[in-house]
């Protein structure tokens, strides 16, 4: 896997949370590669000691470079992912081969009393092995 040539745009969204599970995220990003033929796009992670400063996640956006002939044109290429993040993460920096595009997360925010005791939620609820949890007594 090798990163792609340069990426335009990246979309961050923030997903529901389940109160007993870590925070999940979906990331788009959009970019370019140098040639037709490039597959299996993704977004790897960077691995930190000490979570950065500025709570930013950074993220490499690869794809399989074509093997045999291909054609000499820019390609677009696109990724989406969702996955779980530390509670330190308010946004990514996907990087590239010759730059980096950062968003802050989306759709984030804390849930409402209303969405943590199900009310509103479609009945009956959608999954019966997990019911979420009220403050209310």
């Amino acid at each position: 896997m090798s990163r792609v040539y340069s990426v335009d745009d990246v979309h961050v969204e923030g997903l529901m949370v389940i109160p007993e599970n870590p925070p999940a995220i979906s990331v788009s990003a959009r970019g370019w590669v140098p040639t037709s033929g490039w597959s299996h796009p993704d977004l790897a992670p960077w691995m930190y000691i000490v979570p950065p400063k500025d709570g930013i996640l950074d993220l490499d956006f690869v794809a399989t470079p074509p093997t045999g002939l291909v054609l000499q044109v820019f390609t677009r290429i696109s990724v989406t992912k969702a996955f779980p993040v530390p509670g330190w993460v308010v946004g990514v920096r996907v990087h590239s081969s010759t730059n980096a595009v950062e968003d802050k997360i989306h759709g984030a925010a804390a849930p409402s009393p209303a969405a943590i005791s199900g009310e509103g939620m479609p009945l009956p609820w959608p999954f019966p092995w997990w019911a979420p949890k009220s403050d209310r007594r």
